[in-house]
């Protein structure tokens, strides 16, 4: 290939033409700045509660109390950042893979540069096994062939002639060319879908949605009552100060601030055990979504199937159909696969190539030592007239030929006569409409080493035809049954023909798999139709990535939650779209990885099934978790409300106590059950309603009669400690310290008795739970620690207590959790 005509763009052109063009990449969203991540961490309710209480008690003198709070938010802040600082490092670096470098004709001369260099006009020079850098029109070519799979959604590989386009991203397989570049960044095919990704909003999940509500709601509630208890106090006995300080620690116990930390704990989990099943979380906000889901969108290519041609059936002319799975391959199917082997680059990157060489390598009952050493001479490629490609062979002082390519031109090059080519032609239709991709071999002898300049020059001999396709995934056929069992309806969502379509779908147990809708019949479809269709149909071929993300869009629209599975450019607009977006990670594009939530790691199908299993044990889970969280408010926002109403002697919790309370006891708590695991089968039930909520009436009422019952045994330790403690007047540290145990001591059993409904608490204990016990250990170790330890004494404001008043809070405690279990189980049994 001539390239010397070919001058270039000259550098004193570039700065000029990149002005107006930009540089060949894709907008980067805009990071947000340490003082902006800081206001956004302090304008949550909690930890401007915390600030403000801090610095009250840093005005009046009492630094301890400044100190610990003060360290509350410093942990919050750099638990935060570190998060954050992970999610952008993990960003930049799938923004900033390197570009493809490309060869480039600049100043007449070539030169290899990024491919983020390049601006329109530029000249680029392509060979087999280059990534495309951006969308080009061919000025030059010989025999290039493209792989355009990551757009279309193909397998096959495109041949590309002279004035024809090729696209930034797809895959040069055989053949090079000169190419001028015609759009760069954002103007090219992969730029626009791009753009339309970053044009969708990152809707929070249902849940995030209502956690936040939930939290808004009882921001305000507990502001109104703090500004109550704080008037009350004020005006009665005119401590202000006292007041304030009251009906802020009233307003932390009251705030939920644990349900965030605890959602982060439980997807954080949730996202490392998925790990170890291969699915990669990249948004673990998303692991909630998955229990709801109701249908599974998926592409076909390199999903269901291998992205991979594979030969699955030969037919030998005279002698009729072999069948690879039942393993019927005679010496002349065997022979056919040779001779295309022979017709195929061994180095080269064509699915069609590769699948006969592939066949090839199976075969060791080929005697390969009777074969005569043959010396490659030349190749005779595609063109547009002659559809094959054919290899020249020497033996001594003959020449075979070997050529494969559509059978058409096979057949034309043949001896064979105009019935029997026809005859033929009859069988390559059938066998296609099977969604089979043909290719017929012939080989040629010649007695002389005078190679014809025309392959219709030759005597070919026709062998026969190989039928070739897209294997399916191993996994995929019973995934699929698995996903009908959970109630997941599955849709096939691609590019290629109904018929291939249409085979893959009986091949992998797709429900009603005749039932086909192309994507130009879809774009002419009226709004009702296309719902009425996208309702019924299973199978959506031909289509564009905008059809695929309008297939979403009406879904979302119909109320279906959408897990979108794929792995090409072609899938990324819906891959964003969906509520859940799953790419493959071996297979799949940057361009899919980024728009996705998931990305399966072994690019198994099945591993998305284990996400939605996951997804449905987290929302379980959660439920027991909310319910321990709920009940445990209840004796905190009693001991802090309490004392001020009913004019006790001695106030019992501070805000220190609290925040001990709220920011480590209870979110560890909670570890317990995020490893409990599930009571019944998950996926052997339709997927919840995406109506259903965590925050039901059931479990309110629920979590209220537990922390009701748990308020009454600290009120009982509270004036116990009155009447039986002689030195309580000399040391009132013994009335907070009393309170608080009694008080961490009932958690720990309202941990047990959450753990599961359907059992009394002290059954719980035959089922496993690695965490349960290093919960409870480390629980009661940090509460002895903070009572008999002389500097945690003064920091918590605690005294030491004796044996017998030890043995009453415990007891009182677990007295209470029996009443509480009595109720459940008369509740059972009227059930």
């Amino acid at each position: 290939m001539q390239i010397d005509q070919f001058k270039g763009l000259s550098s004193e052109e570039i700065p000029n033409i990149r002005k107006v063009s930009g540089w060949n990449e894709l907008r980067q969203q805009k990071e947000k700045n340490v003082l902006q991540s800081l206001y956004d961490i302090l304008k949550e309710p909690m930890v401007f509660l915390l600030v403000l209480i801090g610095l009250i008690y840093t005005l009046i003198g009492d630094l301890g109390e400044a100190m610990i709070l003060s360290a509350s938010v410093a942990l919050i802040v750099i638990i935060t950042f570190i998060q954050e600082g992970k999610t952008s490092k993990a960003l930049k670096a799938l923004r900033e893979m390197a570009s493809p470098r490309c060869m480039v004709i600049r100043d007449a001369a070539i030169q290899r540069l990024d491919g983020r260099e390049l601006v329109p006009g530029d000249y680029i020079l392509l060979s087999e096994g280059d990534r495309i850098p951006a969308d080009s029109n061919i000025v030059s070519t010989q025999h290039l062939k493209v792989d355009e799979s990551i757009l279309t959604g193909e397998s096959i590989s495109v041949t590309k002639n002279r004035a024809d386009t090729i696209y930034c991203g797809t895959l040069v397989v055989n053949g090079e060319a000169v190419c001028e570049v015609k759009s760069i960044g954002e103007s090219t095919e992969i730029g626009k879908i791009g753009k339309k990704i970053a044009e969708e909003n990152l809707n929070k999940t249902r849940l995030e949605l209502e956690v936040e509500q939930i939290v808004r709601i009882v921001f305000i509630f507990a502001m109104l009552l703090c500004l109550g208890l704080a008037l009350y106090l004020g005006v009665s006995k005119g401590d202000w100060l006292k007041g304030i300080l009251s009906g802020l620690t009233l307003a932390i116990g009251i705030l939920p601030e644990e349900l965030p930390l605890v959602l982060t704990i439980f997807f954080a989990f949730g996202a490392y055990r998925l790990s170890k099943k291969n699915v990669l979380t990249r948004k673990t906000r998303v692991i909630e979504s998955l229990g709801t889901a109701t249908i599974l969108c998926t592409d076909k290519t390199g999903t269901l199937t291998q992205n991979r041609m594979s030969i699955k059936k030969i037919h030998t002319y005279g002698s009729g159909d072999s069948n690879e799975e039942e393993g019927h391959w005679n010496e002349s199917s065997k022979h056919i696969v040779f001779v295309g082997a022979r017709a195929s680059k061994e180095s080269g990157l064509d699915p069609v190539d590769l699948a006969f060489l592939e066949a090839r390598n199976k075969f060791k009952s080929i005697n390969l030592q009777n074969e005569p050493v043959l010396h490659w001479l030349k190749d005779f490629p595609i063109t547009q007239n002659i559809l094959a490609f054919a290899s020249v062979y020497q033996h001594r002082d003959t020449l075979s030929i070997f050529a494969k390519g559509a059978p058409e031109t096979i057949l034309s090059l043949s001896q064979l006569d105009e019935k029997e080519k026809h005859n033929q032609l009859a069988i390559v239709n059938r066998m296609a409409k099977e969604g089979y991709r043909i290719i017929a071999v012939a080989k040629a002898i010649q007695n002389s080493l005078a190679i014809p300049e025309e392959l219709h020059d030759l005597q070919f001999e026709y062998l026969g035809f190989v039928g070739l396709e897209d294997p399916i995934r191993e996994e995929v056929p019973n995934a699929i049954q698995r996903a009908y069992q959970a109630g997941l309806r599955t849709i096939m969502i691609t590019g290629d023909f109904p018929e291939t379509a249409k085979h893959i779908a009986r091949k992998i147990g797709l429900k009603n798999p005749d039932s086909v809708c192309t994507g130009e019949e879809f774009r002419s479809l009226r709004e009702e139709d296309s719902i009425q269709t996208i309702s019924n149909v299973n199978i959506f071929c031909r289509v564009s990535p905008e059809d695929k993300w309008q297939i979403v869009k009406i879904l979302k629209g119909l109320g279906e939650v959408v897990a979108m599975t794929g792995d090409g450019v072609n899938d990324a607009p819906a891959l964003k779209t969906a509520d859940i977006g799953v790419a493959m990670g071996k297979r799949g594009t940057d361009v899919a990885r980024e728009a996705s939530d998931l990305v399966l790691l072994d690019d198994s199908f099945s591993s998305i099934l284990s996400a939605v299993e996951e997804g449905r044990h987290i929302f379980h889970n959660l439920k027991k978790a909310l319910a321990y969280i709920l009940a445990v408010h209840i004796p905190i926002i009693g001991c802090a409300f309490l004392p001020s109403l009913l004019h006790l002697p001695f106030q019992i919790l501070s805000a220190v106590h609290i925040v001990f309370l709220e920011m480590i006891i209870d979110p560890t708590s909670t570890l317990v059950f995020e490893r409990e695991p599930v009571e019944v089968s998950e996926m052997n039930k339709p997927p919840r309603k995406s109506t259903e909520t965590l925050f039901d009436k059931s479990l309110f009422l629920n979590a209220l009669a537990q922390g009701s019952i748990s308020l009454i045994s600290i009120m009982l330790a509270y004036f116990y400690v009155l009447k039986y403690e002689a030195n309580v007047e000399d040391d009132p540290l013994i009335i907070s310290t009393v309170c608080f145990y009694t008080l961490v001591f009932t958690n720990l059993l309202l941990i047990m008795v959450n753990r599961n409904s359907n059992l009394a608490f002290w059954e719980t204990f035959r089922v496993p739970n690695s965490v349960l016990p290093i919960v409870v250990m480390g629980t009661l170790f940090s509460l002895y620690s903070a009572i008999y330890i002389p500097v945690l004494q003064k920091i918590f404001h605690f005294a030491p207590l004796n044996l017998k008043t030890i043995a009453f809070c415990s007891s009182i405690s677990i007295l209470t959790i029996v009443v509480y279990e009595l109720r459940k189980i008369i509740f059972r049994r009227k059930v």
